[in-house]
């Protein structure tokens, strides 16, 4: 297989990562169409990338790294400016950066002790539901029905954040009887 093919999760990601400054100048600019497909095109290359590394034994370090990095890094830019244009409420993309930022830490603290943090049911539950509510309010769904299930997000991020928190300590418990 050659070299592009075995990268091709990879070069989806960076793609999504590409997208994030065209989607934000396109936001700040009200070229709301073409921002929508900038959007659709970064989710769409997300759900190919995981199919195609996971069908493919595709998987990389860089993978596993850039691929949620890249997600966070669209779905907060839709947050901050869907924030800035008053369109949800101002804490909302300050606590899922919040959660964000503490989970990326400690990943990234965690793999140096080869503990696995990979992303789970509830983790993936909460992206789905958080890109809804972002298309929502693309589509001009009424801030009384967006902002209960942008709230709903941060709790379920909440929740994400415990069960890796939890996940956490079951897989050190059994280093410790070890030790």
């Amino acid at each position: 297989m050659s070299i592009i093919l075995k990268n091709i999760p990879n070069i989806l990601t960076l793609l999504r990562i590409a997208c994030v400054p065209v989607f934000i100048i396109l936001m700040l600019n009200n070229k709301i169409y073409p921002a929508i497909g900038i959007f659709l095109l970064a989710e769409i290359t997300d759900v190919l990338d995981g199919i195609i590394a996971r069908r493919f034994n595709l998987i990389t370090p860089f993978g596993k790294i850039a691929d949620p990095v890249a997600d966070k890094l669209m779905q907060l830019s839709a947050l901050f400016i869907f924030s800035i244009k008053d369109m949800i409420p101002k804490i909302i993309p300050w606590l899922v950066f919040s959660k964000e930022l503490f989970l990326l830490l400690s990943g990234l603290y965690l793999m140096k002790k080869k503990i696995d943090m990979s992303s789970k049911w509830f983790g993936k539950l909460t992206s789905v539901i958080l890109f809804i509510a972002i298309m929502m309010v693309f589509l001009g769904v009424p801030r009384n029905i967006t902002d209960p299930i942008f709230w709903l997000c941060v709790a379920m991020a909440l929740f994400a954040a415990i069960m890796y928190i939890r996940n956490y300590f079951k897989q050190i418990k059994p280093e410790a009887k070890n030790a």
